[in-house]
Parts: structure tokens; C-alpha cells; sequence
């Protein structure tokens, strides 16, 4: 058996390579991918079944399968914990499963390398080594797997510096991101029809916005609610972009705005700040922004202005459509 020493965080760890029989391993029901959806189970559910169940519905699963196969079996070790449950390789643990079902007497698939983690490592360790593996890797976790891995490390003992310098964040970020996470899981999950859904774990972003967002958390302080709304708002799909999240402060600066984004939807919200202050009307934010440019004109600029008649004629045209929309304006004024 092959052994070697990694480092992790500062900690030597033994590793020994070992062939392993797929059936005899343990699923891990903590694995971010599925332990949302564990949890919603009653506690007799939470067993091997439902976790292998949860890892073969999810989309990539069959294409690894497949990957499997043509490859005559795994050929990247997985990382097992001395009790036989599985550290990090669960769904090629699954997979594989499969594959041996359909394929019994096929030795290709009877077997599969593993990395046998010591009884003795801490936890904490254990986590710091998947954080290793699946960050920038092609195997990383998505933005809400990586959040819920960093609960797991603060779960497990380690404080917010700890987990903030292990992800290269500051410690208020880790606790944006925990934030995050506890708010879709408290809030979000529970009012959807599946909270299985994969396709729910990536309005993740939306919820860490609306936590970093300064002018959203002082409104939070003002409108009890609000966080509830928020995950209604993204549910219905009345914020389904970052922008629109970012875009959330100044509708939750009206009253009027809030309750049109409540009863209509965003659009009508972005409309009525529109009519009531012109500035935030996407046409007017540009030309706002290009006379606040034209005002702060260097000297250089002037110069090249003067010397080329290509610079002039871009702002005379300029000029003359100004004065063509605002005699329109008048026009249409008068005649009303």
C-alpha cells in the first residue's frame, strides 16, 4: 500500500491508498450537495438510501457515470475516513454503485482507489483537506456548497478568522456568506415546492447581495419583514438578478415603489421611480452622466477638442439633437 504525508493547514496527514468495494463504503450525509435536502427529511429517513437517492438525481451524476465507463472504471482515488464514510468522491461512490449493478462480474468495476484518512485526524482537518480539493478545482463546489462548507468549519470548532483566512476573506465576508446561508435555509427553502430542486441553490448569490449590501441591512433594520419579502420576491422571480437586487435600495427608499414591487412586480417599481425622479430613468442616467462628463472636461481635452473637427462635429451633433428634443417637448406641451 501506498502512503504519503499532505500537509493541511500546517497539519502532516498520513494518507494510505487502498483499494476499496464501493458497497462497503458510507455516504456522507453532510456533503453540501445533499445536506440541505437530508435535513428535510424525518430523522428515520436520513439514512444510506435517501443520500444515495438525492446524489443520482442530480444532473451530473449520469454524465459521470458515463465518464466512468468509458474510462473502465475510477481513476482519480476518493478520500475515505477510517469508519468507511466518505470524505470527498461521493457521487463517483454512486456511480460506481450503479455501474456494478448493471455490470456484477465486470472487475473494472469491483473496485475503486482510495485515500484512507487516519481515525485520529480531527474533523476541522478533514474539512480543511476537502477545502483544498474542491477549491479552484474543476470538482469546486458551487458559491452555496462552498458557504455551507464554511458553516461546517465553524460548526466543527474553527472561528471566523480561521475560516476567513483558510478562503483568503476577510472575517466579515465569511459572515456575510453565513448569513446568506442561513438565510435560504430558514427562509427561502421552506416556501418553495421542492427545496431539492438544484436549480434553487444558485439564486445563492441574491441572498449574499442582499447580505452585503449596506443599504439593504439598514432597511432591514427598519422593515421587520423584509428578509421574508426578500425570499418571496426571488421566489416569485419578481429579483432575479444581481442588478436588480443592487437596484432593491433605492425601491425600498418609497413606500410606493415597495408596494408596487410587492403587488405587481419589479418593472412597475423601476417605472414609478422612473416618473418621480427622472434621474433614475435609464435615458436620463445617461445623459446626466454625460453632462456631469463634459462639465469635469480637462484642458488637454479642450485643446484636442479645438484641433480636431471630428471631436466637433460628435458635440454639435449632440448639441443640435438637444435642442431638436427640447423644442419636440415644448411642442407637445402646448398642444396638451
Amino acid at each position: 500500500m501506498a502512503t504519503y504525508i499532505r500537509n493541511i493547514q500546517g497539519q502532516p496527514v498520513e494518507l494510505t491508498l487502498v483499494e476499496v468495494d464501493p458497497n462497503e463504503l458510507r455516504l456522507d450525509p453532510s456533503n453540501p450537495r445533499v445536506s440541505f435536502s437530508m435535513r428535510q427529511l424525518e430523522a428515520s429517513e436520513r439514512n444510506e438510501a435517501a443520500c444515495s437517492l438525492l446524489l443520482t438525481s442530480q444532473e451530473d451524476t449520469e454524465g459521470l457515470r458515463r465518464s466512468i465507463m468509458r474510462s473502465n472504471g475510477i481513476q482519480e482515488p476518493i478520500y475515505v475516513r477510517a469508519d468507511g464514510r466518505v470524505a470527498e468522491g461521493n457521487r463517483r461512490v454512486v456511480a460506481i454503485r450503479a455501474i456494478k449493478e448493471e455490470f456484477p462480474d465486470d472487475a473494472r468495476f469491483s473496485k475503486m482507489p482510495a485515500w484512507m484518512i487516519p481515525a485520529d485526524t480531527p474533523e476541522h482537518v478533514v474539512q480543511d483537506l476537502l477545502n483544498e480539493i474542491h477549491l479552484g478545482s474543476v470538482r469546486g463546489w458551487a458559491p452555496y456548497e462552498k458557504a455551507l462548507q464554511m458553516r461546517g468549519l465553524i460548526d466543527g470548532g474553527l472561528i471566523e478568522d480561521e475560516v476567513a483566512e483558510r478562503y483568503r476573506m476577510t472575517a466579515r465576508e465569511v459572515r456575510q456568506q453565513l448569513a446568506a446561508v442561513e438565510l435560504m435555509d430558514q427562509l427561502y427553502f421552506p416556501i418553495t415546492a421542492d427545496p431539492t430542486d438544484p436549480e434553487h441553490k444558485t439564486k445563492f448569490s441574491y441572498f449574499l447581495e442582499f447580505q452585503k449590501n449596506g443599504r439593504i441591512q439598514t432597511h432591514v433594520e427598519q422593515i421587520a419583514d423584509l428578509p421574508q419579502r426578500f425570499a418571496r420576491w426571488v421566489l416569485d422571480e419578481r429579483v432575479d438578478t444581481g442588478a436588480r437586487v443592487r437596484r432593491l435600495p433605492r425601491i425600498l427608499d418609497s413606500a410606493e415603489a415597495t408596494r408596487l414591487l410587492d403587488v405587481v412586480g419589479f418593472e412597475a417599481a423601476d417605472e414609478y421611480l422612473a416618473q418621480q425622479h427622472p434621474e433614475e430613468h435609464e435615458l436620463y442616467a445617461v445623459m446626466e452622466r454625460a453632462r456631469s462628463r463634459l462639465q469635469a472636461m480637462t484642458v488637454t481635452e479642450l485643446v484636442e477638442l479645438g484641433e480636431s473637427e471630428d471631436r466637433q462635429r460628435i458635440l454639435h451633433a449632440l448639441q443640435t439633437e438637444i435642442e431638436r428634443i427640447t423644442q419636440a417637448a415644448t411642442r407637445v406641451r402646448k398642444a396638451f
